[in-house]
């Protein structure tokens, strides 16, 4: 078997150094020190680091490198891919990854760690395990988030599904919980029997004209109270997270004055965190506000496919099409 290790920094690449958690650049190396003296490395591999970051500091400009280094990897013998990466942006990087090289690739596998490797409360290892055991025992194609959430077994994430991490909590979860499957202590696979997936409706997408920062697309976080902003001329595309039931305030004055000043200046809106099939009343209004769901995906997940479809321009109906198995 022979893996390629793509480092890009983040908790499980840092040292915990001056009261402060940084970037190491010899830290990737002594994770595979640490995993061999564990597990013990059975295996060939290469490396590659395209940078060097904490994931907090991601933009489009790294995000665009990432893919390169997946991409022009993809066909040169390995069995698999491990991205190590931070745990605050994993879900983008794993997202953009999954979008751009699609379903039918050789295993992915995003792993990241809770504290620097050293600490006797890590789950990096675990988690580079579950990654490894993963590509070995040829589990699955496409991209994927091998993670370790407290008190749990390593779980084995559709990449595309992820969603925010709740706040002061480092467990990372899988939209509707439909996690891919899991390890048992002895690294022992299960795939869930309730994860089920569309093939890929679209050829996955390309990350090259990814812009640093996405100031095309305004992303707004549906709250009570919520005022809406004034739009500015570089925005083209508004994306709303709605509330868990799939709505947001149409009742407001506020709320009308802003979807008829998006309308008239041709921004396109769309709404995230939504399902098809019966809503409530509040969201018959959509249709008269010109907002377009995106169903079944992640918010995170949304946000990423919209960028890349258009950053390439391409049509903006593609966002209800399944690819890299986002849709749940």
């Amino acid at each position: 078997m022979k893996i390629l290790f793509i480092f890009t920094g983040g908790t499980i690449g840092s040292t915990l150094s001056d009261g402060y958690i940084s970037t190491d650049k010899t830290k990737p190396y002594a994770i595979l020190n640490a995993y061999n003296k564990k597990y013990k490395i059975d295996f060939e591999y290469n490396s590659v680091e395209p940078y060097t970051i904490l994931s907090e500091d991601s933009t489009g400009a790294e995000l665009k490198l990432l893919s390169k280094a997946v991409l022009d990897n993809l066909n040169k013998g390995y069995d698999g891919i491990i991205i190590t990466h931070g745990t605050d942006t994993l879900q983008y990087s794993s997202s953009i990854v999954g979008y751009t090289a699609g379903l039918s690739c050789i295993p992915i596998v995003f792993v990241s760690s809770n504290y620097p490797i050293e600490n006797p409360l890590s789950n990096g290892l675990e988690n580079l395990k579950g990654g490894i055991e993963f590509i070995k025992n040829k589990l699955g194609k496409g991209t994927f988030v091998s993670y370790e959430n407290q008190g749990e077994n390593v779980k084995i994430h559709r990449a595309c599904r992820l969603i925010y991490s709740k706040p002061l909590v480092d467990d990372v979860t899988s939209l509707k919980n439909s996690v891919y499957g899991e390890f048992n202590k002895d690294f022992v696979f299960t795939k869930s029997p309730l994860y089920s997936e569309k093939q890929d409706e679209i050829s996955p997408l390309q990350a090259t004209n990814l812009t640093s920062f996405s100031s095309s697309i305004l992303w707004l976080n549906q709250y009570a109270g919520m005022p809406y902003p004034t739009l500015d001329s570089n925005v083209k595309y508004i994306l709303i997270n709605a509330y868990h039931s799939g709505t947001i305030n149409t009742a407001s004055s506020n709320a009308r004055e802003f979807f008829e000043q998006a309308k008239q200046k041709d921004i396109k809106v769309f709404i995230c965190g939504i399902t098809s099939g019966i809503g409530y009343k509040s969201t018959a209004l959509f249709k008269e506000f010109n907002v377009l769901p995106i169903y079944d995906i992640s918010p995170i997940s949304a946000y990423c496919k919209l960028w890349l479809i258009s950053s390439l321009n391409l049509d903006l109906s593609l966002l209800n099409k399944s690819l890299s198995g986002d849709q749940v």
